[in-house]
């Protein structure tokens, strides 16, 4: 049981509901709006200091790991967005969650912006965690949380090479990826298939993790891929992935990691599960999708190192989807439209981020290992 008042606010004079667990909790905090309404009147503290002392008595401290709790509880939030939000948390953003929204001015991110700085994070990334936590606060701010957010216009100045990290490698042309898949052969079938399939396809490293075998049409040649947002596409790949993919498919039949969905009349109908499992915690006859990735930077620098390309130490599992965009756009002739709808990228501005020039340098002795150079070269013209 909690018992009410609707005394008038101090600063507009509008009626405002106040709530106490008992009679004596409640007369408390009438006679402290009382006071507050005194000390107004006299120009002993001002409207801004009010409000921002009614608030708190209304809704409790609201610290920023509250307020974030409540941005996830949102209805619809985008499961890419709700991974973000959670990562954030995790990392970048936990010194801030003790924190009171009140306590978050200008000044503290200053600082905040420049010990990330100072830990090596690329501008992007901070571009991405100062959104991330702009977004939150100004959700803690239409819920009535706070008046406004506390940094006012205040923002970071986000300046390309802050941050010291270099611009991420990739694959440059057709004959770069041949040497890398022929290297990932050499290491494993499964890590060629790996890495085939993101960078003949475009994949993110989470549309790596989910895909699964219903989403391959063997006869059209498309994969459905899940994007942020949970948008599907069907993105049509070269003859060679699924090649790879059949491969793939062949070992986990033998190994027992492939389920088969039954149809009405109790038949198989269809294969089921990830189409590259978790080797650590699948088991014969229950094959589970990785909690990250499947695809690690370890695994893909092994690879890059063994094929002899530039810098393995600037590669990521992003790499193959900057390739894709790279070698799509020496094949797209220009047409930037075309080349978005490959990638989808809806934004030329984010497509031009996974664009790599293909000077690099005097280019290396061309070296396929047995795979078809000129073949593999049209492998990323833009499919009908």
């Amino acid at each position: 049981m909690t018992y009410d008042a609707r005394p008038r606010h101090p600063v507009t004079g509008r009626q405002m509901r106040v709530h106490a667990p008992t009679r004596r909790g409640l007369a408390k905090l009438l006679e402290h709006i009382g006071q507050m309404r005194s000390e107004l009147r006299l120009g002993m503290t001002s409207a801004l200091e009010v409000d921002r002392r009614l608030r708190r008595l209304q809704h409790g401290p609201v610290t920023f790991g509250r307020a974030a709790v409540a941005y996830l509880e949102r209805p619809g939030l985008a499961p890419e967005t709700r991974r973000r939000v959670e990562s954030f948390l995790r990392v970048v953003g936990a010194e801030l969650a003790q924190l009171e929204l009140e306590a978050l001015a200008a000044p503290r991110f200053v600082k905040w912006v420049e010990k990330l700085r100072g830990q090596g994070y690329a501008s992007s990334s901070i571009g991405t965690a100062w959104r991330t936590m702009r977004a939150i606060v100004r959700h803690a701010a239409e819920r009535g949380w706070i008046e406004r957010a506390p940094f006012g216009n205040w923002r970071p100045t986000i300046r390309a090479g802050v941050g010291g990290r270099r611009p991420r490698e990739a694959a440059r042309t057709a004959d770069e990826l041949a040497r890398l898949l022929a290297a990932a052969q050499g290491i494993s079938l499964e890590l060629e298939a790996m890495i085939a399939t993101a960078a003949l396809l475009g994949m993110r490293s989470r549309e790596l993790v989910e895909m699964q075998w219903q989403d391959i049409d063997w006869n059209r040649r498309t994969v459905a891929v899940r994007s942020k947002g949970g948008a599907v596409a069907a993105v049509a790949g070269a003859p060679l992935v699924f090649v790879l993919l059949n491969g793939q498919r062949e070992r986990l039949w033998a190994e027992g990691m492939i389920l088969q969905q039954l149809g009405k009349r109790g038949e198989p109908s269809a294969e089921v599960g990830p189409v590259f499992p978790c080797r650590q915690t699948s088991t014969e006859g229950h094959p589970r999708f990785a909690a990250r990735e499947v695809l690690t930077r370890h695994m893909l620098r092994r690879a890059v190192a063994a094929a002899g390309l530039p810098n393995p130490d600037r590669w990521s599992p992003h790499s193959l989807r900057d390739t894709f965009a790279t070698l799509e756009g020496q094949g797209a002739d220009g047409d930037l439209a075309a080349l978005g709808a490959r990638t989808r990228h809806a934004n030329v501005a984010s497509l031009a981020r996974y664009l790599r020039s293909r000077a690099r340098g005097p280019p290396p002795p061309p070296s396929c290992d047995g795979f078809d150079c000129v073949a593999l070269a049209v492998l990323f013209v833009a499919h009908a």
